[in-house]
């Protein structure tokens, strides 16, 4: 009798090794890529490798301090999405060895060196990057066909477009001011074409700075804008953002290309298009915000190396990349995948490729990667402090300037 016992135990012990040693836990803070990594299961299956991927997703604004958490206390996943370098939050879990490097014989050839520079460290690869993002203002073509608008080539032509929209009773903007990185991002996204990129690589060699006539001019006309934003806009998500562009209670959303899966899932008759914000003047060439979004790490508590380094080698194919693209419309970050045909992703990797800003001032800038942050501690409280009439346009910029100068040596003697 004890020896059956033993023996069922025994059995009972061999069938849950062999059932975990093919488990592989992933972390997101993107729920829409669910259905990404069930394609991937099946494509590695079909391939010989018997792997089960759990895929986890969490509230973006939660998502960081979990995975802090849980990597710190030994609890966490064995692949996490990663956010891009340069950053403090990323660098700070790779020197605390919480993110491991790619192995140095791990393939990588399939991606361009500007998108591994934003996940290389001390001259090691942390993780595989998955997508590439490109940001500006996202418009309701029937709404632009409807009224007769032409997409504007300058800020006040972006004015004028607002005011017609209004008067005929349609709100030409959803803002999304609960929630503050949406905010820093549509900064962002005008700085790089009403500032410019020469501008931004001056105060990038403390040639200038925040208190510059032109910094304070951009804050002014932001928040001169809101007279167009919905009612109660501070109250209001990217949730709800995705909700009224989707039927037609906005035209105009300042968002990213990720956000076009969202809203033709909840309506596939939206006619989307895309435009760059414009820049002040005719004379300016008008310019993207475009960045590596993040890449899938190994981390420190991995209980399944090899199958996670498998998965890990397969979304560095162009196939994962097709399986990403045609799930999500996103672009991918690895070359040579094919993209659905869609004309909104084709102005997105056009502009990509031949607009994008080489100068930037919000994620994967020099101005993240200490504290304080130019997006976490100025530009985040400080555009809904702004929009709130709780601060001014000058009060922002000297905020600004007073909180990089900290740190940041070429500001330091502006």
């Amino acid at each position: 009798m004890k020896l059956r016992s033993v023996l069922l135990v025994s059995l009972v012990v061999l069938i849950s090794a062999i059932a975990f040693s093919g488990v592989v836990n992933i972390w997101s803070w993107r729920s829409q890529d669910a259905d990404v990594w069930k394609q991937v299961e099946s494509r590695l299956r079909a391939q010989g490798y018997d792997i089960k991927i759990n895929f986890t997703a969490y509230a973006p604004t939660e998502y960081d301090a979990k995975v802090n958490l849980a990597l710190q206390t030994g609890t966490g996943p064995d692949l996490v999405y990663s956010r891009r370098l340069p950053g403090g939050r990323t660098q700070t879990l790779i020197d605390n060895g919480l993110y491991l490097a790619l192995p140095d014989d791990f393939d990588l050839s399939n991606f361009p060196q500007a998108v591994l520079n934003s996940v290389t460290s001390g001259g090691k690869v942390y993780g595989v990057p998955f997508a590439v993002q490109v940001v500006g203002i996202f418009y309701n073509k029937d709404y632009f066909d409807q009224f007769e608008l032409s997409i504007p080539k300058t800020w006040d032509e972006l004015v004028e477009v607002a005011d017609t929209l209004q008067k005929n009773g349609i709100t030409p903007f959803f803002v999304p001011g609960k929630e503050a990185w949406a905010l820093t991002m549509q900064h962002a996204m005008c700085g790089v074409s009403v500032l410019g990129p020469e501008w931004i690589k001056d105060l990038t060699e403390g040639k200038t700075c925040f208190l510059d006539v032109k910094f304070v001019d951009l804050n002014r006309k932001l928040n001169d804008l809101k007279k167009y934003y919905q009612d109660g806009f501070m109250g209001n998500s990217t949730n709800d953002l995705n909700a009224a562009f989707a039927f037609g209670q906005a035209a105009m959303v300042f968002y990213g290309i990720w956000g076009y899966q969202t809203w033709h899932e909840l309506n596939p008759d939206l006619r989307v298009g895309y435009f760059m914000v414009p820049p002040a003047n005719e004379c300016q060439e008008p310019y993207a915000y475009t960045y590596m979004d993040g890449a899938i790490a190994l981390t420190s508590n991995v209980k399944n190396r090899e199958d996670s380094l498998k998965v890990l080698e397969f979304c560095a194919t162009p196939e994962f990349g097709t399986i990403f693209s045609n799930i999500t419309y996103n672009i991918p970050a690895v070359s040579g995948a094919d993209l659905p045909d869609l004309d909104i992703l084709k102005v997105a990797v056009d502009t990509y490729n031949n607009h994008a800003s080489p100068y930037v001032y919000w994620v994967g800038s020099v101005f993240v990667t200490q504290k304080p942050s130019l997006y976490t501690d100025v530009l985040s409280p400080g555009m809904q402090a702004m929009y709130s009439n709780k601060l001014t346009p000058e009060e922002l910029a000297r905020n600004a300037q007073e909180a990089i100068s900290q740190w940041y040596e070429p500001l330091m003697k502006k």
